[in-house]
């Protein structure tokens, strides 16, 4: 029996803005003064549940004081910009702010800039300054340190607890200068098989390469209910934490989506794709001005239930699309999805 499709809305969802989490570039933040407190950020690990612990001074003579903005500018092409900054160092805070919603599967994307004057030699036993925290405030799913090379330094990740593995760059960065630093988690099967992935100053484009610079699956998956980002900087070992600055915080469930950057125009807004209005014999006619390659098709009821998903091919011009589902009388969402995450929806009446 034939059936006849209405479009009666064509839009874009900018899922590549949706799929952050949360962006701080410090902007907005008071300078001189302790992060902790400002916007979404907190020292305190009991209320609201997202800090872990305020500073440990090194002795009870010595001066300690929380993680403050700075007005030092970072920066990283295509990345993003911000005249705003935080400290890094011992004897601070260990402030964290949460990730809404908590991620428990998939993968998850922080991308970070910093700035290291100075880090600890492998004598001193570096420690981690980052870490992303599963909702049990006793479990870390992965971290971030960096250790001295000599004229430069190393970048490095360890999963889970803190006596596994760290995995560090082989490439010596330099001190001074702004690096960008992207980490991915990615959720797998199995207890122990969760990777930890670090893309260290690639060519940030909206496209993930095509290998990151590390990878790291040593130790148990703490990962969970994946709830907060924190700068572990209330350690009181000088000589175990880096010095500098760190900037543009962003999390994600996509690379694409950490940009502080507008977001550039996606193959779907490009090619014009129009979805034309007849449906006839389970075919779905569609018009592209360039052909796009290995996009995937998937089809929502309004109650968000997946009715199918297929890859297809759309060449130039005129084309059609076989669905297989055999449609009710109703409403529903067809999405088209490219390799670089952008996504076009089309809402369709069936009669």
């Amino acid at each position: 029996m034939k059936r006849k499709l209405l479009i009666i809305a064509l839009f874009s969802i900018g899922l590549l803005q949706a799929q952050n989490i949360f962006k701080d570039d410090f902007s907005t933040y008071t300078i001189n003064q302790e992060l902790s407190g400002q916007g979404l950020w907190s020292n305190s690990p009991i209320a609201p549940n997202v800090g872990i612990g305020a500073c440990l001074p090194l002795s009870a003579t010595e001066p300690c004081f929380g993680t403050k903005v700075i007005g030092q500018s970072l920066s990283y092409l295509n990345y993003g910009s911000s005249n705003s900054s935080i400290l890094l160092g011992p004897v601070q805070d260990g402030v964290a702010r949460a990730i809404t919603p908590i991620v428990t599967g998939g993968d998850l994307y922080l991308g970070l800039v910093l700035n290291i004057t100075s880090a600890p030699t492998t004598a001193g036993s570096p420690v981690d300054f980052l870490r992303v925290i599963n909702s049990d405030a006793t479990q870390v799913t992965f971290r971030l340190l960096v250790k001295d090379a000599g004229f430069g330094y190393n970048v490095g990740i360890r999963k889970g607890a803190s006596n596994n593995a760290t995995v560090y760059t082989g490439d010596i960065l330099n001190y001074g200068e702004n690096v960008l630093v992207i980490l991915k988690y990615s959720h797998l099967i199995g207890p122990n098989d969760d990777i930890v992935s670090a893309y260290v100053n690639p060519n940030y484009t909206n496209i993930e390469p095509a290998n990151p610079n590390i990878t790291n699956s040593s130790g148990f998956d703490q990962s969970g209910a994946i709830d907060r980002v924190a700068f572990r900087m209330n350690f009181n070992v000088a000589a175990s934490m880096p010095t500098g600055i760190i900037g543009l915080v962003s999390t994600s469930t996509t690379w694409e989506g950490l940009t502080f950057e507008p977001l550039g125009v996606n193959q779907f807004d490009k090619n014009k794709l129009t979805i034309s209005s007849s449906f006839e014999n389970g075919l779905l006619n569609v018009s592209a001005t360039n052909a796009i390659s290995n996009a995937k098709l998937t089809l929502y009821s309004m109650t968000g239930s997946l009715l199918e998903s297929q890859t297809v091919n759309i060449p130039s011009g005129n084309s059609q699309i076989a669905l297989a589902s055999k449609l009710t009388a109703g409403i529903y969402i067809a999405q088209l999805s490219d390799d670089s995450g952008a996504t076009k929806s089309f809402k369709i009446i069936s009669k």
